[in-house]
């Protein structure tokens, strides 16, 4: 079978934004701060770097609040999420209404050694001092150390698909 829809050179930008809805990927909400101070962000752009030292990085907005948090705290926590926690998602990507501190209510938080705020019932959380940023068009590229990581394993995945959060199996 051949593609369905091809975008011609003019229209790239629109091709890449088709392709990156049709990529499944799980989600996450990125902190840092601590107070009133905290920021965050859902994100699906994280991935690991290297194992020595434990390394990862996290894309993220220059325009937005998050990333000055995290560059002024010199500090970010990845909070991996799972299915039950699509409100956490919902609130960081700013479909609730709540801004800066604000997004934080209602969820249970604890900090971090680096000082970040995790997210207590996330499946996973890392958390990381800053060690490297690289700028690249509006992002920044989030290079950190990982100082932390806890993981509850018996939690499902949240994914993001075609602009949506979805539990396993529901994808269709």
């Amino acid at each position: 079978m051949i593609m369905s829809t091809i975008f011609p050179e003019a229209d790239v930008t629109e091709g890449l934004k088709s392709a990156m809805r049709l990529y499944a990927s799980g989600v996450t909400v990125i902190t840092a701060g601590q107070g009133a101070g905290r920021r965050g962000l859902t994100a699906t752009a994280f991935t690991s770097v290297t194992m020595d030292p434990p390394t990862v990085l996290v894309c993220v907005n220059r325009n937005g609040q998050a990333h000055d948090a995290i560059v002024e705290n010199g500090h970010f926590c990845v909070n991996v999420l799972c299915e039950e926690a699509r409100d956490v998602a919902e609130s960081f990507a700013g479909m609730t209404g709540k801004t800066g501190a604000d997004q934080f209510e209602g969820f249970e938080w604890i900090e971090t050694r680096v000082g970040a705020p995790a997210y207590a019932f996330a499946q996973a959380a890392v958390a990381c001092k800053l060690t490297q940023t690289l700028e690249t068009a509006s992002h920044s590229i989030f290079i950190g150390e990982v100082c932390e990581a806890a993981t509850n394993p018996d939690r499902t995945p949240l994914l993001h698909f075609n602009r949506g959060f979805h539990a396993i199996g529901a994808l269709k």
